[in-house]
Order: structure tokens, then C-alpha cells, then sequence
């Protein structure tokens, strides 16, 4: 039995009569167009919205900005030309009364651009149906978010005081390969024993996660109409043999790439092509050939793969078709088009306790999984002496439309964030 139940026997009953609590932080987070346009984003008003709940909570908080972090822009993990203005990281913090172990909850503040969609025709106008609360953000990360918040809620109105130290972090720019808010956090020095990001798992515990690089790809050949006779030379026809190259490939490294946590669970790395993109003739007027065709793909690899032998071998692969008698005629050129995000692997005792309170709510073991996305808890577990787990809501759609998070599975995660951060800071006694 966990300590906060012997606290508080209650707990369950707490939480779900703060359904509705949750679901409004839920809908006012969701109406805020925080989205990131590299190079510009709009995280403001999402800081301060969480700034001001945070004061509410009894939180001393901070905003401040990515320009005036010394060593930032000069560290080896900074990456790419961003405009940080009017973006500031907001970073929230509670000081424990003894010498317990300190806990950081680390979210974003940016969405991804909104995409109108079936259930949501505005993404900024989120709408709740069949348990389901769609809308831009509501999956990631902001259900994770608002569940946050309702765990640092019952402490405060618990009266619960805590040894350890309990901060929040919500950083800008986290999206689109970004990553330079959560190592602006780093650098800075705000660190804990452990944190926890709400990053959407299905309520599973991650101690790992995939790692990537986004590539654009071009085909170049001769194009337009030959009436002269001269000769043509289609892009399109050479893209397709790269493609079902690149289709063989990610088949290949199912089969003979994995990465297997501490209790046995699997994850492979996947190749998703998100973008294929030729000619620009108007409907009707299909009666030449392009110059070019691009595609914008995503590569993953496992915690741990470094970006040379990444880059090593799914270029080799490209590399080696350009030269193939199919592409003759052609140029095949390419081009980064994100950072390269590592995967990560943590251990930590946290992961412990978080697959403790799991069991709990599932009402059966549960093991430890590789988050099956890249994310910024590499900023942790490879340039900090913080180590991050991932645990966040059930839902789908991130990065799509329509996207939204189970109501139900917030109930969840805010109660296994109340128990492991009671277990993990650690409660005065008497309590």
C-alpha cells in the first residue's frame, strides 16, 4: 500500500470530484494557439497562463529568457537559428522542509501548427465527446499538463509538506526539433534528483525513448513538354525506386534493430515518410514532366545510436541507389532538415516507484517500455545529472488532426503523480 493512501484514504474520491476541475484547466490550456513556426513561436501567453495557476498554487516562479542564459548558444548541444523573442521559459519551484529527494516535472509550453479536422474543424476550439477531449495539444502535452497541476492542487490542499524539493519546468520551443528551451533549463543549473516528463505514453512507464533526424530528399531531373524532341527525364519515376528502397530498409531494421528494457519489452525503430512533393501545375494541366520530386522523411534510431553510424547507414542505402541504373540521368541530393535527436536510457529508482503506482491503476504488472518517439529527455539523460523518465495520458493524434487525450486516463496519471511524488520527496512525519 502506498504511503499517500495511508495519508489519505480518500485519494480516489478526490480526484474523480475534480474531473471537472481538470477538464476546464484542459479546455483553457487547449484555446491557447501556442504554436511553434520556426523560427518563431508563440508560447507567451501559455507561460503565462501557467505561471499564474502555479503562483495560485504556492509556487515561487520565474520567467526568463533564453538570451539571458550564459553558455547557452555556445553549448555543444545548441542547435539552429531560432528567434526567442517574447519566448520565455517559465521554470516554478516549492522548497521541501527537510532532506528528501528533489522531483522536477518538465513540460513544453509549444504545440505544433493547428490542423483543422473531422471533430475538431477548429483546433483551438477543443470539444469533448465520448470521453475524448480533442483539440491541438490536448494529447501532447498539455493533458499531461493539466494533470500536473491537479497533483500539486491535493498537495496544497492536503496540507501535504514535503521533504524533498517539488519544481515544474515549461520550456519553449521543444517542437520541431527545437530542443533549446529544455537545455536553456540545463545549462541554467535548474536540476533535481529525477524528473518526469508528461510526454503521451498510454500510461506506460518509459525509462527510454527513440532517437531521429528529419532529412529532405530531392530528385532532380529534366523537365517540361518535348517538343523539340529532346529528351526528358522524370524525377517522379526515380523517387519511386528510392522510395521502395527506403521501404526495404525500415523492413530490414525491424527485423534486426531493437532496444530491450530491464523487463523484457521491445521497441524498433521506424522510418516514416511524411512528405512527397512534385511539380506545381494547376488541376488539368498534368501534360508535363517536373524537375524536381522531394520527400521529407524521418529516420529513427535506438537510445544509445550515434548520428554517424545513423547517417552512415541510411545513407549508404541512398547513396548507393543514386549511382543504380534506374537513376541515371538524375541528381540526388539531400539535406538535414532538423537536429539530430539521440535516443536515451535512464536508471533511476523513480522508475520504480512510477511502475509501483501503475500496477496500481492497472491492477496487474506492468513493465518498463521505449517511448516509441523522440523527445527532449535526452537533454537530461545525456547533458545533465538529472535523470528523466516519461509518463504521460492515453490518446492519439499528436502532430495530426483531430488529436485528443482520454479524460479518464488524466484521472489516472494525476493520481500516480500525487503517490510518486509523495513517495519519492518523501512527507514530515506525523503526516
Amino acid at each position: 500500500m502506498s504511503k499517500v493512501i495511508l495519508i489519505d484514504q480518500d485519494l480516489e474520491n478526490w480526484v474523480q470530484n475534480q474531473r471537472d476541475n481538470l477538464v476546464k484547466m484542459l479546455l483553457e490550456m487547449v484555446c491557447i494557439p501556442s504554436e511553434n513556426k520556426p523560427p518563431n513561436g508563440n508560447e507567451l501567453p501559455m507561460q503565462k497562463y501557467l505561471e499564474n495557476a502555479l503562483k495560485g498554487l504556492d509556487f515561487a516562479t520565474e520567467l526568463y529568457a533564453l538570451s539571458d542564459v550564459d553558455g547557452l548558444r555556445t553549448h555543444q548541444a545548441f542547435w539552429g537559428d531560432r528567434n526567442y523573442t517574447d519566448r520565455p521559459n517559465l521554470y516554478a519551484s516549492k522548497k521541501g522542509t527537510g532532506e528528501g529527494r528533489s522531483l522536477l516535472f518538465a513540460v513544453h509550453a509549444d504545440v505544433v501548427p493547428g490542423i483543422p479536422g473531422k471533430t475538431a474543424e477548429d483546433p483551438f476550439q477543443p470539444v469533448i465527446i465520448g470521453g475524448r477531449l480533442y483539440g491541438r495539444g490536448a494529447n501532447d502535452m498539455k493533458g499531461g499538463t493539466a494533470a500536473v497541476l491537479l497533483a500539486f492542487q491535493y498537495l496544497q490542499e492536503k496540507g501535504i509538506n514535503l521533504l524533498g524539493d517539488l519544481s515544474f519546468e515549461s520550456v519553449v520551443d521543444e517542437e520541431m526539433g527545437g530542443a533549446n528551451g529544455t537545455l536553456a533549463g540545463r545549462v541554467r543549473g535548474n536540476r533535481a534528483d529525477a524528473a518526469i516528463i508528461p510526454e503521451p505514453t498510454n500510461l506506460r512507464v518509459c525509462a527510454s525513448h527513440m532517437g531521429g533526424v528529419a532529412w529532405r530528399i530531392a530528385v532532380r531531373g529534366k523537365g517540361g513538354m518535348g517538343f523539340g524532341g529532346e529528351e526528358l527525364r522524370n524525377p517522379v519515376y526515380g523517387m519511386a525506386h528510392l522510395i521502395r528502397a527506403i521501404e526495404s530498409y525500415q523492413n530490414d531494421m525491424q527485423m534486426r534493430k531493437s532496444f530491450v528494457t530491464p523487463t523484457g519489452e521491445s521497441q524498433s525503430p521506424a522510418v516514416v515518410l511524411s512528405m512527397i512533393q512534385a511539380g506545381g501545375f494547376e488541376p488539368g494541366m498534368a501534360d508535363g514532366i517536373p524537375d524536381t520530386c522531394m520527400i521529407e522523411i524521418w529516420v529513427e534510431c535506438l537510445p544509445g545510436e550515434s548520428f554517424a553510424a545513423l547517417e552512415s547507414e541510411f545513407m549508404g542505402v541512398i547513396r548507393t541507389l543514386s549511382t543504380q541504373p534506374e537513376l541515371a540521368g538524375l541528381e540526388v541530393d539531400w539535406e538535414l532538415i532538423t537536429r539530430f535527436i539521440p535516443g536515451s536510457s535512464t536508471e533511476t529508482p523513480l522508475t520504480t516507484i512510477l511502475l509501483q503506482q501503475a500496477e496500481e491503476e492497472w491492477g496487474m504488472p506492468v513493465g518498463t517500455y521505449t517511448a516509441p518517439f523522440a523527445c527532449d529527455a535526452f537533454m537530461f539523460n545525456c547533458h545533465s545529472d538529472t535523470p528523466a523518465v516519461i509518463l504521460g495520458p492515453v490518446g492519439e493524434n499528436a502532430h495530426a488532426a483531430d488529436e485528443f487525450v482520454d479524460i479518464e486516463s488524466l484521472i489516472k496519471l494525476a493520481k500516480i503523480y500525487i503517490t510518486a511524488i509523495v513517495e519519492w520527496c518523501g512527507v514530515e512525519s506525523g503526516r
